[in-house]
């Protein structure tokens, strides 16, 4: 529990009251070090998202469609050059975006788009 706990207060530490907890926390050597190696790890296993170019998308970019998409379960066709705008990045899939397309919210394939 105290790891769990410990690593909890590490990702939210840059707002202040988890700082003043993570001072008044103790930890023996062993669980410290077993805390931080679980933390190391959880960042490496990070999704990175590509668009078609390779370079890197965040969450709120602006992306441009480079083919013709036809949306399933809609008659709706996603044109080229189309501008996706305030993208959200699939937490567990890196080829995975979301965003509006013609005011309907829609899953796309980064192998698809062109960061702005």
């Amino acid at each position: 529990v105290k790891v769990v706990a410990w690593r909890m207060l590490t990702q939210l530490k840059g707002q202040g009251w988890p700082d003043d907890l993570l001072d008044m926390m103790y930890m023996d050597e062993e669980t410290t070090l077993w805390a931080k190696e679980g933390v190391e790890a959880a960042s490496t296993n990070g999704v990175i998202h590509r668009d078609s170019n390779g370079v890197v998308l965040s969450t709120g970019d602006s992306v441009v469609l480079i083919k013709d998409l036809d949306v399933k379960g809609s008659s709706l066709t996603a044109k080229r050059g189309a501008a996706v705008r305030n993208i959200r990045l699939d937490p567990d899939n890196e080829e995975y975006i979301e965003g509006k397309v013609d005011g309907q919210t829609v899953v796309i394939i980064t192998k698809y788009v062109k960061k702005i």
